[in-house]
């Protein structure tokens, strides 16, 4: 399609990059770089076009960052018996349980740094980074609770500081780093606690639905078709 000559238009248009997003066990791997190439074409797992930059010589002012956190067990009656035409999910051992703890395990035991260029501009816990959205409020049904990461309001997002540009054919990224919780002692009662938390294992591990996913949130500024 053609572009119209030295004019511009400016939306408002989130880009995110995804983590890990499925069923089952998972193979994420330490220090793993966001908006690269490893998920460009696949709109479930980004809506980047190019790696690692905006395409077609847009331009963007960074206003936000989000992370996205969404854990589900599958091992109860909802979902190992049919559902009409959905068949029984087998073999995933992961409970509700399990998916609720990993939900504070991944949020504090992880970090990301926002790179702009060859500059880190913002290095914090994933907790530090709201979701700003999802699905919120109470619930007693088979025991679940929902949970989102931070309060589910576009007021409770990161707001920076500071607006951060990101020029024409500038790269970018978001590295996200997992910390394990190591052994400070034995435990309450004497005796000797034989493992720390390993974040990454547990989110590797679990294997019912999860799903981690960065957003960048600003302006962006492109041709008009």
């Amino acid at each position: 399609m053609a572009r119209l000559r030295d004019v511009r238009e400016r939306v408002h248009q989130p880009r995110y990059d995804t983590l890990v997003r499925g069923v089952g066990t998972s193979t994420v791997t330490n220090s793993t770089t966001l908006f690269g190439s490893a998920n460009i074409s696949n709109r479930a797992l980004s809506n980047l076009q190019v790696a690692g930059q905006l395409a077609a010589d847009a331009t963007y002012i960074l206003k936000a960052v989000r992370c996205v956190l969404n854990f589900q067990g599958l091992n109860d009656v909802e979902f190992t018996v049919a559902f009409g035409a959905l068949p029984a999910i087998a073999n995933s051992t992961a409970s509700n349980a399990r998916a609720e703890d990993l939900y504070g395990i991944v949020a504090y035991g992880a970090t990301f740094t926002l790179q702009v260029g060859n500059k880190p501009m913002l290095n914090a816990p994933l907790f530090y980074a709201p979701a700003g959205g999802g699905p919120a409020g109470f619930t007693t049904e088979n025991s679940r609770t929902v949970i989102t990461n931070g309060v589910a309001s576009q007021e409770s997002i990161l707001k920076l500081a500071k607006d951060i540009p990101i020029a024409a054919r500038q790269n970018f990224a978001i590295v996200v780093d997992f910390f394990p919780f190591s052994v400070l002692g034995v435990g309450a009662g004497g005796g000797g606690i034989n493992a720390g938390i390993d974040p990454l294992a547990y989110l590797n591990q679990f294997d019912g639905l999860k799903l981690v996913q960065m957003h960048i949130d600003g302006v962006e500024t492109r041709d008009v078709q």
